[in-house]
Formats: C-alpha cells, structure tokens, sequence
C-alpha cells in the first residue's frame, strides 16, 4: 500500500515550482513533446483529452498546442494553479481542474478520445479502480497512454542531490510507492477490459499505450 494520499499532496504542493522549473529542461521537454506525439499519432484532435495527475501542466499543454481539447486534472491545488499560469502565460486555450484522481472521475461515460496517465498510479491505493474509471470514461476505440516507475537504478543518477534523494526515498522506503513493469502494467490495465497495444520499458518507467 502506498503513502497515504495526504502525504503525496502534502509533497507535491511543496514541489509544484520545482517540478514546473524540471518541466522545462530540455531532456523533460523533449520527453513531454514524445508523449504528445505518441498520444496525437492514435488519437484524432480534438481529442477530447484527460491528463490525469498533469502537475504543472506540461503535457496537457503541449497537447493543447496540437488543437485538442485538454482538461488536466491533479489533487495539488498549488500545481493547477501553476498550470493556469502557464496556460494564461502562453496563451494556450487548456482547462485544469483540481480533483483526487482516486474519487470517481467527473466525465461522462464514453465522451473521451484520449487519456494520459504519467506517473500517477503509483501513489494511488486502488489502481485497479482508477483503470477502471478511465475505461468508463473513454469512448469505443479510444485511447490510454498510462506510464509508471519501473525498479532501477536510472532516477537515482539526477544531477540534482534533491531528485537523488527522493528518488532513493521512494527505492528504500518499503510501501512508499508502486513499482510496475512490463509484465504487471500491462496486466492490470488488460484486466480493467482495455486492449494492449503497445507496452516498453526504458530507464526508470514502462509506459503502456492500450485501447478501449
């Protein structure tokens, strides 16, 4: 069982800037801008799009720039309202919500083209559940593109001392967090009566891009 959500909201409240500003280095843009493009080569704009657990905003943003229609959706007040500022800061037309992603979703069954999930399942205590409600929210032949931790060695080699630290707090501390890989992400999202379609694991994560 993870951290209690308190404690996960409590932290990314306290992060929210630091993850904004880590949001713009070019290697996380660059990897923000992959996973746009891998969500924009299945799903048709305007989408619509979900970024659940979008934080600062990255890549509901980065969408909404390829004309979709974006909600981001996060449990930390302070990163929606980063979010915002980045939206209204560049002029990007994007709708950012705060909502526990673990409580029921606020979509209508059917009415989602697309759905992203980056690194948020591991801090949730029922993610079969949260599958669950994407799976409701999608429309026939939509899309998820879901990432979570994979176990290695990769996020605990930052160049900053404070990503170093977290990350081998969440190594080290039993329960913490959860960690997948490619044979157990794609299981549990399988389970919840999506279609794998693509599944790889890289340094540190394994992503999964699955069909309703």
């Amino acid at each position: 069982m993870p951290a209690p959500q308190w404690f996960f909201r409590f932290i990314y409240d306290r992060e929210s800037t630091a993850w904004g500003r880590r949001r713009d280095e070019p290697e996380h843009r660059d990897m923000v801008e992959r996973t746009a493009d891998e969500l924009a080569d299945v799903v048709a704009p305007p989408g619509p799009v979900a970024d659940l657990g979008c934080g600062p905003g990255a890549h509901a943003l980065a969408l909404a720039r390829r004309g979709y229609d974006v909600v981001g959706v996060d449990g930390s007040p302070r990163m929606i309202e980063i979010a915002r500022t980045r939206a209204a800061r560049d002029g990007v037309d994007a709708t950012f919500d705060v909502h526990d992603v673990n409580a029921p979703l606020r979509f209508a069954d059917a009415t989602l083209g697309g759905v992203l999930a980056i690194l948020v399942l591991q801090h949730l205590p029922h993610p079969a559940a949260f599958i669950a409600e994407i799976r409701r929210c999608l429309r026939p032949g939509g899309h998820l593109l879901i990432t979570a931790p994979a176990r290695d060695s990769a996020s605990l080699t930052s160049q900053s001392l404070y990503w170093r630290l977290r990350a081998a707090c969440y190594h080290l501390v039993p329960g913490a967090v959860r960690f997948y890989d490619t044979n157990s992400l794609p299981r549990l999202v399988e389970e919840q009566g999506l279609i794998i379609v693509e599944c790889n694991g890289e340094s540190g994560r394994v992503t999964v891009l699955a069909r309703a």
